[in-house]
């Protein structure tokens, strides 16, 4: 058995549907009961995959039908009972979970806002993953205020940063020597070059911040090196925040796109409804566990098939494809057996 953790990052909003409105939306994404924290359950994941596997050809020209129906389980046969699939295929797909939103900020234009929920699933992944990492420590800030990794968004105890809807006074878990100096004198005056400066313009070592190091480790293993990517990738080890979770809950419910769309009649062009949707926004980070059980003989297809699939490839999940919606970058850690 092998176990793998998707990275799935969002290039496009994505809309995976919940299964009625919400209140005045009439198509919302699909959330967490107990959290509220936007997910995509493993179900709408795996036919997804099944769906980007047999797009790509892999069941015709690379692998063979037999191997992709193996490992995701043959298409539903007519006369089934809906939703019952007898045979399931040999991969396990577990729920897409959301580890950092992007949220518009006051300054660099946006941020990644993370929890100490967020995260402390994250762990757990990569633990039920057994993948060989030494993790950083999970900062767990106070309900209301936040943890940075660069100090560009550090202030005094009543400086505040608007992040999404909210204001959210920042500290950091190792602060700078300036850091430092300043705090002594608050009413000492900056300028603005030097509020805008970030911990690298100052040649600061972040290496030791445990915020710092969550970036560092999802631009390395959500992000990767691909060039496309290299700029994102960059500027999320700066701009990672950990929010407490009362500003969580304000973000995941706000923080998310909604669309208005009309539909016209096709001959009049008149309006005939107007509905709305709800959208994960691009540049979501989500984590999902996927494990591969073995097959007696093909195994080691099975497992070249899940790689060439998944490992920096971009999927379409969701729906509203044909309007650009639902692509997502993906990136596998590969753990042990």
């Amino acid at each position: 058995m092998i176990n793998y953790l998707l990275y799935l990052y969002a290039e496009s909003p994505v809309h995976a549907g919940a299964s009625g409105s919400d209140g005045a939306l009439d198509l919302p994404i699909q959330r967490e009961v107990a959290t509220g924290y936007p997910v995509v359950w493993g179900q709408s994941l795996k036919g997804a995959l099944r769906q980007a596997a047999r797009d790509r050809g892999l069941d015709d020209d690379s692998f063979g039908s037999q191997t992709v129906n193996e490992v995701f389980g043959p298409p539903p046969s007519q006369g089934d009972e809906p939703g019952v699939n007898p045979q399931a295929g040999l991969l396990r797909v577990g729920d897409a979970q959301l580890v950092a939103l992007p949220v518009a900020t006051m300054q660099r234009t946006f941020a990644w806002a993370t929890s100490a929920t967020a995260l402390s699933r994250l762990a757990r992944k990569y633990r039920y993953a057994e993948a060989d990492r030494t993790l950083p420590t999970i900062p767990t800030p106070n309900a209301a205020r936040g943890y940075a990794g660069d100090q560009v968004w550090v202030g005094s105890e009543h400086e505040e940063q608007v992040v999404g809807p909210c204001l959210v006074n920042f500290e950091s878990l190792v602060p700078s020597p300036q850091a430092k100096d300043n705090n002594k004198d608050e009413s000492e005056d900056k300028s603005k070059d030097e509020q805008e400066s970030t911990s690298e313009d100052k040649g600061e070592d972040r290496s030791a911040d445990p915020v710092y190091q969550w970036g560092e480790l999802l631009a390395q293993e959500a992000l990767g090196e691909r060039e496309a990517l290299e700029p994102f990738a960059s500027k999320l080890k700066k701009d990672l925040l950990v929010v407490g979770e009362d500003v969580m809950q304000l973000l995941v419910r706000q923080g998310t796109e909604h669309t208005v769309r009309v539909q016209l009649v096709p001959d009049t062009k008149e309006v005939k409804q107007l509905f709305s949707s709800e959208y994960l926004p691009a540049e979501t980070v989500l984590a999902a566990v996927l494990t591969l059980r073995e097959h007696p003989d093909r195994s080691e297809e099975h497992q070249i098939l899940v790689q060439e699939l998944l490992e920096d490839s971009v999927l379409q999940i969701g729906g509203d494809e044909t309007v650009g919606k639902g692509l997502v970058w993906s990136k596998l850690v590969e753990a042990h057996q």
